[in-house]
């Protein structure tokens, strides 16, 4: 079950990365506000699949600083 769901969201991601490089590619035919939005979707699809993975959005987080 859980890797349905790891398989699904992973898709949900590609989807929306090939969605944001078409609106790329078309360039000014593509407004700045529908740019702005995929990227925000994808955004957010990444932050749900890396917490349903359990891991952290930042490389050190959870790690001490070093600075005691």
């Amino acid at each position: 079950m859980a890797d349905m769901e790891f398989k699904r969201r992973l898709n949900q991601v590609d989807e929306l990365y090939n969605e944001l490089s078409e609106l790329r590619q078309r360039g000014d035919d593509a407004g700045k506000e529908e740019i702005v939005l995929a990227e925000m979707r994808l955004d957010n699809a990444w932050r749900e699949l890396y917490a349903f993975m359990e891991l952290p959005l930042a490389p050190d987080a959870g790690i001490a600083d070093g600075s005691e």
